[in-house]
């Protein structure tokens, strides 16, 4: 045996390691160090590989792949600084949970600290951003070797699944020549079965949550990132109890295609305009805090007659507002079918029937504005919602875009699943992550509603769409510069000020980035066009830029107009 078949024994085994755990799908982006890796992983076929050269473009695209389809993905690069530009994306996995396998190449031990080209210190590179980090040994070819690499490769991306679920890193120390075998073949003696359990309350306790529930004042408060499926379980336990539910547009309660009077999908702009005549006596929160800052403010508002429950899956105590009382340790969807299963007696109607008539407040005050019949940054988000095909996928970025679908967006009866980055709430990346989205279902309408400092930010991510054929429809909000800001206390500064600091105009001429990547580019000029283009899309998925060209100022006053109108008609503080 050579040092060439040792190694690729070695890494071969490493490989069906993580096959044997799932992983099906890995990003590559070149290099010399990474080069065995990268030939094996390429030639593998039952791994998809998808090759980025730009590393941040391609971790955000696996986040993305990981995202949709719920299984584990593979990221590799080479030695030095490769590895660094992976770190926006891993921190972006490991708050959102998502199971990463980051496997970076190295330089041997022997050439690490004497100043050899492209060498850098590459342990624990992510720090507690990760999971785990892994440091693998020199390749060899012994059986016990052998065993080792099969069972990190299991091992690794195993824990990247367990709940919580993240990123686990993996450094490799290789050494030259780089070129692997490619005539060996592997047989692998033996695969290892995982049968992986769920973390559920006791009967009694199931009854003890039941009996503090059933017939009181409540409010679900859904969280963080669920599928369609798992959001009809929180509307079904809603509907069971007879209590309203608030949630995040992630959880996809508005767009999992069930529609219900209890899901307040205005409670981001009423909730702080109203006289509560009745308090809650329990709120049930599920997972992390949903955008609304007025939800926020409103959960903050509650005092001690008010019971909070925090049903925390992660184990990871994230109650930013540390106001829980009762904290549950268990897989959220078993134990709301359990809870379900279990309710005999409603709350009364009186509770939930003043939260409706706010709701239909709130739409009352919402169609009497002619603003919400002409196109805007906020009336184009809310048709964008609107006009997504049965399965299909919505990628929406940070700042303003999510924030006008969760104040605006209605539970429609289309079934489709909403993405986004929520966990540290960056607009880098986003393009990639999209795509990434699109790739897992390329046959479906895949739509990115994105603003055009988020778009400018991870414009390299278009190539993969190129390269690929990715038939990703962007959506595109452009009010030059950073429309978030005009809604912060940052807009009270001077003009001077504001605008090269928070303002940002980048002045870019999208139709020429459209060119540059050979998407389709339309400029969209009333609602009733940009409704066209995007019913096209659910019939003919294609990759293209439908830019809406809007106003900073516009969007604060709109939402000013409907504030304005709900105090109005609330009379709260007369």
């Amino acid at each position: 045996m050579t040092n060439q078949s040792d190694m690729t024994n070695y890494l071969q085994t490493f490989v069906e390691g993580m096959i044997s755990s799932g992983v099906e799908q890995a990003v590559i982006s070149p290099g010399s160090r990474s080069t065995p890796l990268a030939l094996l992983l390429h030639r593998q076929e039952k791994i998809e590989t998808f090759i980025e050269v730009d590393e941040r473009s391609a971790a955000f695209f696996a986040l993305g792949l990981s995202k949709t389809s719920l299984k584990p993905v593979v990221l590799l690069c080479t030695s030095g600084t490769a590895a660094a530009n992976y770190y926006p994306a891993i921190c972006e996995a490991n708050a959102s949970h998502i199971p990463l396998i980051i496997l970076t190449t190295d330089r041997p031990h022997e050439l690490r600290q004497v100043g050899a080209p492209q060498a850098m210190d590459q342990f624990h590179l992510f720090q507690n951003h990760v999971k785990e980090f892994i440091e693998m040994a020199i390749p060899e070819g012994t059986k016990t070797m052998l065993d080792y690499a099969y069972w990190q490769g299991m091992r690794a991306t195993d824990t990247a699944c367990q709940i919580p679920k993240g990123p686990i890193h993996l450094n490799f120390p290789l050494r030259e020549p780089l070129l692997p075998d490619l005539d060996r073949t592997l047989i692998i003696e033996k695969a290892t079965e995982i049968l992986v359990g769920k973390k559920q309350l006791s009967e009694e306790q199931l009854l003890e949550c039941v009996d503090a529930w059933q017939e009181k004042k409540g409010v679900l408060v859904i969280g963080g990132s669920h599928t369609p499926k798992e959001a009809e379980v929180f509307i079904k336990l809603a509907e069971t109890l007879n209590w309203p539910i608030i949630s995040d547009p992630l959880a996809n309660i508005t767009s999992c295609g069930k529609t219900s009077p209890l899901i307040m999908n205005y409670a981001d702009l009423f909730i702080q305009e109203v006289e509560m005549s009745q308090r809650p006596e329990v709120v049930v929160r599920f997972g992390m805090l949903p955008i609304s800052k007025n939800t926020m403010f409103w959960l903050q508002s509650l005092d001690d007659a008010t019971t909070i429950y925090f049903v925390d899956e992660v184990g990871d105590w994230q109650d930013q507002l540390k106001q829980t009382q009762v904290a549950i340790q268990a897989e959220e969807q078993t134990f709301a079918r359990a809870i379900i299963e279990k309710v005999k007696v409603k709350t009364v109607d009186s509770w939930c029937n003043q939260w409706i008539d706010w709701q239909l407040t709130t739409e009352q005050q919402l169609n009497e504005l002619s603003d919400m019949n002409t196109l805007n940054e906020t009336t184009a988000s809310i048709l964008v919602h609107k006009k997504m095909a049965e399965n299909g996928q919505l990628f929406v970025s940070n700042s303003n875009a999510i924030r006008f679908l969760d104040r605006f967006s209605t539970a429609e009866a289309n079934h489709y699943q909403l993405f986004g980055n929520r966990g540290i709430n960056g607009i880098d990346g986003i393009v990639s992550t999209a795509l990434g989205m699109c790739a897992t279902n390329p046959d479906r309408q895949n739509v990115l509603l994105i603003g055009d400092l988020a778009m400018y930010h991870d414009m390299n991510g278009l190539l993969l769409a190129k390269r690929y054929n990715l038939p990703l429809t962007i959506v595109l909000l452009n009010n030059n510069g950073g429309g978030i800001f005009s809604f912060l206390s940052q807009r009270q500064l001077e003009v001077a000020d504001f605008e090269p600091i928070f303002g940002t105009p980048i002045d870019l001429d999208f139709s020429l980035v459209a060119q540059l990547y050979n998407a389709k580019y339309i400029k969209a000029e009333s609602l009733e066009q940009l409704a066209l283009l995007l019913d096209a899309t659910q019939k003919q998925p294609k990759f293209q830029i439908i830019e809406v060209v809007g106003d900073r100022q516009e969007n604060v006053q709109l939402y000013e107009k409907v504030v304005a109108g709900l105090k109005e008609k609330f009379g709260k503080n007369k």
